[in-house]
């Protein structure tokens, strides 16, 4: 396990650089119509991936439990998820290749936090374990990824008129950012949801109680609330373009701060499991 923990980490160093030159290449390649160097980037970036795979595969060998309990491991979990989310989305919509101009750095930054923070491990406490934790953070972690694919529409329509933008091959008039930003948006809630109520059991197991009002289970609980009210507005109130865009951003921006801050900030159950 020592040899496991010990493979790992350069992994995930090999996996940040290859994801860096990816993120670069494919910057440049669609902002200034150059390809090869696109399609050399998106290489990189699967390359980047299966290695990612690996090195989380290796951790979860290590460690005895899923890659969901230190900063490190959630940090690097979410990356590999985004970046498998982003990969299957270009896979299945080839057209949808504008969006890494945005995925591709969301997925270096994750990952380079994750390795700034140190890959100190930690064992899961036997109370912990079960099929109820790896669902909830499992949820939270689509979530988090639709979460960032409708913010990466939201952003690219805000911004649609500079010349960065529109420089970006290949991206949609503003009626399907829209559209596609509302949609990924709803897997967003439908997700975030679900995490809440896996975690809710899994808290009831572990903890004795459903629901504590927990800091991280409360912007947890708001961030949610924001999102339904983004879809609410969009479906009954015709809510749409630039104010639904920027209610998306606050969404997101909430979902960031319960995710990966609250824990840090507060002491709570959650942030003594997290730590």
């Amino acid at each position: 396990m020592e040899q496991a923990l010990a493979i790992e980490t350069p992994l995930h160093v090999f996996a940040l650089v290859a994801y860096a030159i990816a993120a670069g290449c494919v910057v440049f390649g669609v902002t200034m119509s150059k390809p090869g160097v696109a399609r050399a980037g998106h290489t990189l970036a699967l390359v980047g991936l299966a290695v990612h795979s690996v090195a989380l595969g290796l951790r979860w060998y290590g460690t005895g439990h899923g890659p969901y309990l230190t900063r490190y491991e959630v940090l690097s979990s979410n990356a590999w998820v985004a970046m498998t989310f982003m990969q299957a989305l270009r896979w299945r919509r080839p057209g949808s290749a504008y969006l890494t101009t945005l995925i591709y750095p969301a997925v270096l930054l994750l990952l380079g936090l994750a390795v700034y923070t140190g890959p100190e491990v930690q064992m899961l406490p036997l109370t912990f374990r079960g099929v109820w934790l790896v669902l909830h953070v499992c949820f939270y972690f689509v979530a988090f990824a639709a979460a960032l694919i409708s913010l990466g529409h939201g952003v690219l329509y805000i911004a649609r008129d500079t010349t960065l933008v529109q420089r970006i091959a290949n991206v949609p008039d503003a009626a399907t950012l829209d559209r596609e930003s509302y949609r990924f948006a709803g897997l967003t809630f439908a997700f975030w949801g679900i995490g809440m109520l896996t975690g809710a059991i899994w808290a009831y197991y572990s903890w004795g109680r459903f629901w504590g009002w927990d800091p991280i289970e409360t912007w947890s609980l708001v961030t949610w609330f924001v999102y339904g009210i983004y879809l609410h507005a969009r479906r009954f109130y015709g809510m749409k373009g630039r104010s639904a865009a920027m209610l998306l951003l606050l969404g997101f921006v909430l979902a960031i701060l319960s995710l990966f801050f609250t824990s840090f900030l507060t002491t709570s159950l959650h942030s003594e499991y997290f730590h």
